[in-house]
Parts: C-alpha cells; structure tokens; sequence
C-alpha cells in the first residue's frame, strides 16, 4: 500500500509512457503555485532527477534550463546594470555583449555553459586577432552577469570567474640612454 504524500511534497506519475514527477518551488507574485517538473522511462529515474532537483532547490537555486545566455544578457543590461556604472561604462557593457558575447553565445543555455566551452572562445577570439585586453573585457563582462546569476540563484557557479583569463604581455618600456638624454638639453 503507498502512502500519500503531504501538502507540498514533490508528486509522481505516470503518463501515458513516461513518468512525470513535479517539485514545487512556491507561489510567484499573482498568487500561482510554481512546479517543476521532469519526466523519464522509469519511475526510479524520476525519483533520481527529483532528488538532484530538491538538492538545488534546498540550496537556493532556482533551476531554469530555458533560460538561454542572450535572454540573461539583456536582462542584466536593462535592470541590473543602469546606475550602478557611468554611462560611458553602461555603453561599453552593452556594445561587448552585442558585438561579442551574444553572436557567440546567446542561444546557448545559461545553466549548461561550460568552463571549456568559454575556454574555447577566448581562443577564437585570440586568434581572430583580437587583443588579449580585448578578450580580457568580454571575460570581465561575462564574470560580471554571471555572478548576478550566481546571486540569483539562476546558476550553482559562475563558469566566466573559471575560465582562464588571457594572459597580457607588459610592453617593453622606451628608455633613453644618458646620451640622448642630454642631446636635447644641449639644443
């Protein structure tokens, strides 16, 4: 005999083929109760995906694997970011992730971006000749949005914090020798 679940606990069942299992998150600001759901072959693979999504849940993380990168992008640019920088900062935010960020990787989803997949990038970047402080502020850009999402709950950790940051080689400085330090003292 199964024993009924209490108010609130996450649900199982079958339909049709595949069985469905649901976790409620809570009531968003009209009063509706949000669910998430999953779905699988077997009852037991449910139960696992149900367990992995509660983890997430208990620790803060509201898991949305629908949410793609470009869609994040804009949000923090129109909510997060105004008052927060100079206009000029704001502008430059806004042009990085239109010109770089979003062709990359705007339709990739925002929790199943990857360190190696960021890794990547930089590297095309690199060698479509653009400058490692180039690349460097389209990294600061990413790591900044992504530890909003991080705060958020949205994602368990920012991948553009552990990505590698190009590696920028200092100039070598013009000195003058004493010689030609004097030829226009002389002059």
């Amino acid at each position: 005999m199964t024993r009924r679940r209490g108010k609130g606990e996450d649900s199982v069942y079958k339909d049709g083929g595949r069985w469905r299992g649901a976790v409620s998150l809570g009531y968003d600001t009209n009063g509706r109760r949000v669910r998430k759901k999953v779905s699988g072959r077997t009852r037991t693979e449910v139960f696992e995906k149900l367990r992995r999504l509660r983890q997430q849940v208990d620790a803060g993380i509201v898991p949305n694997e629908r949410l793609t990168v470009g869609v994040f992008l804009d949000r923090w640019l129109s909510v997060n970011i105004p008052g927060t920088v100079a206009e000029s900062t704001e502008d430059d935010y806004n042009d990085t992730a239109r010109l770089h960020l979003k062709p990359a990787l705007g339709r990739k989803r925002l929790a199943s971006l990857t360190v190696a997949e960021l890794d990547k990038l930089w590297t095309a970047k690199r060698k479509a000749g653009y400058s490692a402080n180039s690349i460097r502020i389209m990294r600061t850009v990413l790591r900044r949005a992504l530890g909003q999402a991080e705060r958020e709950g949205i994602v368990a950790r920012n991948v553009a914090a552990l990505s590698s940051p190009p590696r920028i080689r200092a100039k070598e400085g013009r000195t003058l020798t004493v010689q030609q330090a004097r030829q226009p003292l002389a002059a």
